[in-house]
């Protein structure tokens, strides 16, 4: 009987897949944004490299941001939080940046597959040899090809996250893994996922 149980857990749906994003619970939300098909925590190497203020061993949140489940969670992630902090997506919405990025997003999303990191706004990004070297460092796998990252749109001080532009033409259509070697400025090194 136990054996009956235990099988029944192991192959039930997950809650995205059975219910809709507004269903979801809160914690449901976070869970989907940090362990999902699409998303996950990214943690760094456990490997001390700078001493105990490196925050090595941080996890990074790392998640498909054009992916259809992803836009109707943080659709969902928004609309509540605008419940708690009326008028906290109007200010979102008139930061320039985010502007800028909404809008090169509707115009290009079918040909890139974008990933967005939650790196928070750091002084690493004002740095043009960081970011060389995010630009140079950061590549999709897919099978044997490997593209590098073509667009990038750094944290600013309404939006904690660093989005990145891979081509969509580097997946073949057969493709059902994909892998990303990031490059994260100013996360401590050597940061990779």
């Amino acid at each position: 009987m136990i054996w009956l149980a235990l099988a029944a857990f192991l192959f039930v749906d997950p809650f995205w897949q059975t219910k809709a994003a507004k269903e979801w619970t809160d914690a449901e939300l976070s869970q989907f944004l940090a362990d999902s098909t699409w998303a996950q925590m990214a943690g760094q190497p456990a490997k001390p490299q700078g001493g105990k203020n490196s925050a090595e061993g941080k996890s990074v949140q790392v998640y498909l941001a054009t992916a259809g489940p992803v836009v109707r969670a943080l659709a969902e992630r928004d609309r509540r939080l605008e419940l708690r902090r009326p008028g906290i997506t109007k200010a979102l919405a008139e930061d320039p940046l985010s502007e800028e990025r909404a809008a090169w997003f509707a115009d290009h999303r079918a040909a890139y597959i974008i990933v967005a990191a939650r790196v928070g706004n750091n002084a690493a990004f004002s740095s043009e040899q960081e970011t060389r070297r995010m630009e140079r460092g950061s590549v999709l796998e897919s099978g044997r090809v490997q593209a590098r990252v073509s667009a990038t749109f750094p944290p600013t001080e309404t939006d904690p996250h660093l989005y990145m532009a891979f081509p969509r033409e580097a997946v073949a259509a057969a493709d059902k893994d994909l892998s990303f070697g990031l490059y994260l400025p100013g996360v401590p090194t050597p940061y990779r996922t």
